[in-house]
């Protein structure tokens, strides 16, 4: 399988500061391996009327046929792909999102909502879905203000794993610069926030066109969702690895996590939601039957190549990710 690695980073502007926050997938090319680098300007720089509405319509439009439930999420906190530069292999690339082309809604559908569900967190929330929002009381954020970086996992992570995850370096390392490190557990829901949403909303992309009886467009989607799944198993590990530093080496910031219920229950409702993607990403050979051919070898090399490993290396961190976990 060849493939293109693909970063995706927002610089978002809330309550005064900057956090910088990211996207790293990989989308099916022809070309060898190749990293693509797409940085998204701060949008409290833009013009307000920057984003024309028929940009905006035409998304909603494309949303409303396929992925209904996330219409109100567009609504409210639409990040455009015309806010994105790419950058390949260090050349910047202008980015021209045309929204009245189709297939360029399709490509960029899943990174859509990640991005817009960024900007809907960037005001100290959650996203579970479009209609749950999570909002961290003023306490919860003053707490969490003191908390420490992301990368002091490296303490209880193996150098093995390090290289092995896929997103290690660019969300944890002491490298990442992106609002997962610096803003610690707190960025790292966000981002599990921002993965669950996309991926969630591919499938339900996928489950409507298997409906309306478009082969093609479904398994699209499904390798859209297929190619950022694997980040529940990597997000789980940064937090259960987060929990287990704060327990081992920082009691008190530990403590502190536990009675954050806000956190707590936005871990718990969107790995709920991440669970079931994973359910439906594993039955598609069920539903597809013999058009399942088209996507097999790509599903088998994300478990042979990056899947297999995070699921079982995820399972040291089992008691603490269950501490987190709310009883809802």
């Amino acid at each position: 399988m060849n493939t293109k690695v693909v970063f995706v980073s927002m610089l978002l502007i809330a309550n005064g500061f900057y956090a910088q926050v990211l996207e790293q997938r990989i989308t099916e090319s022809n070309q060898l391996n190749a990293p693509v680098y797409i940085r998204i300007e701060p949008l409290a720089e833009k013009s307000e009327n920057y984003q024309t509405l028929s940009e905006k319509e035409y998304v909603i439009s494309f949303c409303q046929q396929y992925a209904p439930e996330y219409v109100s999420l567009i609504q409210s906190s639409y990040s455009s792909p015309n806010d994105w530069s790419r950058t390949v292999n260090g050349v910047e690339q202008t980015n021209y999102f045309n929204p009245q082309n189709r297939e360029e809604i399709i490509t960029e559908f899943e990174t859509i909502i990640h991005e817009t569900t960024h900007h809907k967190n960037s005001y100290s929330g959650f996203l579970i879905e479009p209609t749950i929002y999570l909002v961290l009381s003023e306490q919860e954020r003053q707490i969490s203000n003191n908390f420490f970086k992301s990368d002091l996992i490296d303490k209880v992570i193996s150098l093995e794993a390090q290289n092995k995850i896929f997103r290690y370096k660019t969300y944890v390392s002491k490298q990442s610069g992106v609002k997962a490190n610096v803003d610690g557990i707190v960025g790292l829901m966000d981002e599990y926030s921002a993965y669950q949403n996309g991926c969630t909303a591919a499938l339900i992309a996928y489950d409507n066109a298997l409906k309306n009886k478009d082969t093609t467009l479904a398994i699209t989607f499904l390798k859209s969702a297929m190619a950022t799944h694997f980040a529940y198993y990597e997000f789980n590990i940064f937090i259960g690895a987060y929990v287990q530093y704060a327990r081992l080496y920082n009691p008190v910031v530990h403590q502190q996590i536990l009675k954050l219920n806000t956190l707590k229950r936005a871990y718990s409702l969107n790995t709920q939601r991440f669970l079931n993607s994973l359910q439906i990403i594993q039955s598609a050979s069920t539903r597809l039957k013999g058009n399942y051919r088209s996507v097999k070898y790509t599903a088998d090399w994300y478990n042979n190549t990056y899947v297999d490993f995070a699921k079982e290396y995820m399972k040291n961190f089992d008691s603490d990710l269950q501490a987190l976990k709310s009883n809802l």
